[in-house]
């Protein structure tokens, strides 16, 4: 009895230990992937489909990640979802824009953690009903020019709330994607896609977005949406 307990206890071990270094081994793989391939935003994919072991081992560790609990699973799925998104690409490569592939958020299935899923599975059915947080949408990058920028580096659990508190300061003191001259305002249309996470009207998208302005944008002041340009992020 007391070796089966020695053996049970062994086992459990090797298996955490495993799934440790599975996580860890995907978070220095996702962060090596990016610095290498993303610059200023934006992606080299002509690179990657030149050598695509990297990418297409990144994508197996994906496929077999194993569940380590809700805060580790949080930077696993902003990685996942931003990687899979450029595999999409780099399978469909060259081309002008994410859209010019026929159900690329919606239709499209990769293997996540053992489940078949879509991205927007990812983004609407995992990360924003249980983490509940608006400054998703400032990680999780489209592959769009008007997508806020990704950054070359991936989320781990140690830098998860720092890093999506610099992407979302980032991005809303970008000029590019929070257009405000001469009293005028025009927000991204994510603001609209996604409006109940930043509060559902006007004023909760102008208190959202001034909580991480710099220079904040008088209340009252009036909206509107940019078209977005749906143009390849690509180098």
């Amino acid at each position: 009895m007391k070796y089966q307990i020695i053996t049970i206890l062994s086992v459990l071990v090797l298996f955490t230990s495993v799934n440790i270094f599975g996580q860890k081994a995907i978070n220095t793989a996702a962060d090596s992937f990016f610095k290498q391939h993303v610059k200023n935003g934006q992606v080299n994919y002509k690179g990657i489909k030149d050598n695509p072991e990297a990418l297409n081992n990144l994508v197996e560790q994906i496929g077999n990640y194993k569940s380590q609990g809700k805060e580790s699973d949080f930077s696993f799925y902003l990685n996942a979802y931003n990687v899979l998104v450029i595999k999409q690409v780099v399978e469909n490569y060259p081309l002008d824009s994410p859209l010019s592939i026929d159900g690329f958020f919606d239709k499209k299935t990769f293997l996540v953690a053992g489940e078949k899923i879509t991205l927007n599975h990812i983004e609407n059915e995992i990360i924003r009903p249980t983490y509940n947080d608006a400054r998703i949408h400032f990680a999780l990058v489209c592959g769009a020019v008007d997508c806020p920028k990704l950054t070359n580096g991936a989320f781990t659990s140690e830098n998860l709330e720092s890093k999506l508190q610099s992407n979302t300061i980032n991005a809303l003191n970008d000029k590019n994607f929070v257009k405000y001259k001469d009293g005028i305002l025009a927000i991204s249309k994510i603001f609209e896609w996604y409006k109940a996470d930043f509060g559902g009207d006007e004023a909760a998208f102008l208190n959202f977005i001034n909580q991480y302005r710099k220079e904040p944008i008088p209340d009252g002041t009036k909206i509107g949406f940019y078209e977005y340009d749906w143009s390849l992020n690509k180098q």
